[in-house]
């Protein structure tokens, strides 16, 4: 049972940050130190000042331009909108707004803009699933609720090809398929780390993909892939039938369906106060 809807119980107190006129490249070893999908971008005051994401990072390392370049602070490349949210807010407000704005997380801030946490789709899925009944009632299955058209790469397909395309449609990473089977995946931190380290050398897509990729099949109970994705932190899961690659289902996916169900059943955990806002 959840005794607070406080996202300050929830978010993460301690975010990577950086300062906006910080090289490139330490925003980079950050984030592949962190293992983090971005970094807050801060002044001197601990004030927001934006957001740069390893997307971001990819198409800086991407651009022809880069190499030859002396502008190579953060502040030229990153987001200076961020989506916001204060402490004081519900953190069914805040889950809302993440699927709203299609954003992986919210940058948590006072009234003086002052940065003071982050707040990401797994921090809210992991919160509601603790509050499901332990009833078995049926949720769905994953296929009542997956993506059926999902990119993939084939295994040797040319790295910096397959990082123009994740760039251009904004994925973060990519199953990688041989004669239509799922072997694995390459993730935009894995491209970064070749893009930043060994510039120059091109290679395939098989050298630096991961061989073990977890998936899940058609008809998985969404709760059960839920729990298994906020326990190893994985924002999406390719969706398999047979070995064969069918689709995807994403955190926020199923942060929508999860929500959705429990709107009666998290509600009689809270005052009153709060059930309107479910």
């Amino acid at each position: 049972m959840l005794r607070s809807v406080d996202l300050c119980d929830y978010m993460q107190k301690n975010p990577i940050k950086i300062g906006e006129k910080d090289d490139i490249t330490k925003a980079v070893n950050l984030i592949l130190e962190h293992r983090v999908s971005g970094l807050c971008v801060v002044d001197t005051g601990n004030k927001l000042l934006g957001v740069l994401s390893e997307m971001d990072c990819l198409k800086v390392g991407l651009s022809e331009t880069y190499a030859t370049s002396d502008k190579t602070e953060v502040r030229s490349f990153m987001q200076p909108y961020p989506v916001k949210i204060f402490p004081e807010n519900d953190l069914f407000v805040a889950a809302n707004s993440i699927i709203e704005n299609r954003v992986s997380g919210l940058c948590v801030v006072t009234r003086q803009e002052e940065l003071i946490g982050v707040l990401s789709e797994m921090d809210c899925l992991r919160v509601i699933l603790s509050a499901i009944y332990n009833d078995h009632r049926e949720v769905g299955k994953v296929k009542e609720h997956m993506t059926d058209v999902v990119e993939s790469c084939d295994v040797n397909a040319n790295l910096l090809h397959v990082a123009e395309d994740m760039l251009k449609k904004g994925r973060r990473r990519r199953p990688v398929v041989h004669k239509g089977r799922l072997i694995g995946q390459i993730t935009c931190r894995q491209i970064l780390k070749q893009l930043y380290q060994r510039k120059n050398n091109v290679e395939i897509v098989k050298t630096h993909m991961n061989n073990i990729v977890e998936s899940c099949a058609l008809h998985s109970d969404i709760v059960g892939v839920s729990n298994d994705m906020v326990k190893k932190g994985r924002r999406r899961r390719p969706v398999v039938d047979n070995g064969h690659l069918v689709g995807q289902i994403t955190c926020r996916q199923l942060l929508r369906v999860i929500s959705d169900f429990n709107r009666n059943q998290v509600a009689a955990n809270f005052d009153p106060i709060y059930r309107d806002l479910l």
